[in-house]
């Protein structure tokens, strides 16, 4: 108990202080509206320091007392009645402070002022009912000012919670998507995958000294798009082999593929969503094909490029592929030239 006490002690903020010294002074400055019916000469300022300074204690003191309830726990069933019970402690404990510090401090009231001047008693003599009064005239403003800080901090919680829960919302759907791409590129074409083992049969059929190697080719394509179906992690050179790989087999089948030229220096290590470079050289073998492509990785980016012009145009699959890096927060660009078309990839840090 007492170390939580103390936690909350140290735990004040700038903006509570300031929210608790301004309402003192506030409700201080108010008293004071009643010189402008009594004349006090040169004791102004001694009446400006007694009710400017009383406030001032009386916030501590509601201070103190709220910060220990204010920092329990937010769900707490019972968080509303400590908060209400924590002000009423603080009022009482303010009119306990208060009323000894005003009996000793020598500078006089207006109430004081006000008693004099029309011959009544001093308004320093303790009563029951003024004791009540003022702990009630403590507590109202006390309990408002307790509400307002309370449905701040209320709204700031929930503030806090929708923002984590849409950064939740959009990591499980990256992973989700990243999770149904590596799927996606692991998957074989079963036409692809049928018509390289029936090449390769027939190449050992009529003892075809490259059977081997195309075997191997076939072998190096697989262990390179089966891993993703074990969640391993895509990368830039990752991709670019697979791409390699692809090509391979394309060009065992007669299907003269593009020269791949992968260019990717230091960057081959990036971590690369999958899925995401692949379709964009399937979809220029439908529509090219290209004789030549590349890749190339800087800081700005990823670029795939193609010595095909025309590629830019909107089609099912350039949408799809751009549906996928919103999900992302990725982007993909196309420039085209008389002779190229090239597409920039900027993802997300």
């Amino acid at each position: 108990m007492i170390r939580h006490v103390l936690r909350a002690w140290r735990s004040l903020r700038p903006v509570e202080a300031l929210a608790f010294a301004t309402a003192a002074l506030l409700f201080g400055a108010i008293d004071l509206t009643s010189l402008v019916e009594l004349n006090v000469g040169d004791r102004l300022p001694q009446l400006l320091a007694r009710h400017l300074a009383l406030p001032l204690v009386s916030c501590a003191v509601l201070l103190l007392c709220w910060l220990p309830a204010a920092r329990s726990s937010p769900v707490h069933p019972q968080r509303r009645l400590r908060l209400i019970g924590a002000t009423m402690l603080g009022s009482v404990l303010t009119i306990a402070v208060i009323y000894p510090l005003a009996a000793a401090l020598p500078w006089p009231s207006l109430c004081d002022i006000y008693a004099m001047t029309h011959g009544k008693p001093r308004c320093s003599v303790f009563r029951v009912t003024a004791v009540i009064g003022d702990a009630l005239w403590v507590f109202m403003p006390a309990l408002m000012l307790v509400g307002m800080l309370e449905f701040q901090a209320l709204r700031r919680r929930q503030e806090r919670a929708a923002q984590d829960l849409l950064r939740e919302h959009s990591q499980l759907r990256r992973h989700a998507l990243a999770a149904r791409l590596a799927a996606l590129q692991a998957q074989m074409d079963p036409a692809l995958l049928f018509d390289a083992l029936v090449a390769i049969e027939q190449a050992y059929g009529r003892h075809d000294p490259a059977a081997s190697a195309r075997l191997d080719r076939l072998i190096r394509h697989l262990r390179v798009a089966l891993p993703r179906l074990r969640g391993a992690g895509a990368t830039l050179g990752g991709e670019a082999e697979l791409i390699a790989s692809y090509l391979d087999l394309l060009r065992d089948l007669d299907g003269r593929p593009p020269a791949f030229e992968p260019l990717l220096g230091t960057h081959a290590g990036m971590a690369l969503p999958p899925m995401l470079l692949l379709p964009l050289v399937q979809r220029a073998l439908r529509l090219g094909p290209p004789g030549r492509c590349w890749l190339q990785a800087t800081e700005a980016g990823i670029t795939l490029g193609f010595d095909l012009p025309g590629l830019c145009c909107d089609d099912t699959d350039l949408a799809s592929l751009h549906e996928r890096l919103a999900v992302l927060d990725a982007r993909l660009t196309c420039t085209g030239g008389p002779d190229r078309t090239e597409f920039t990839l900027e993802l997300a840090p």
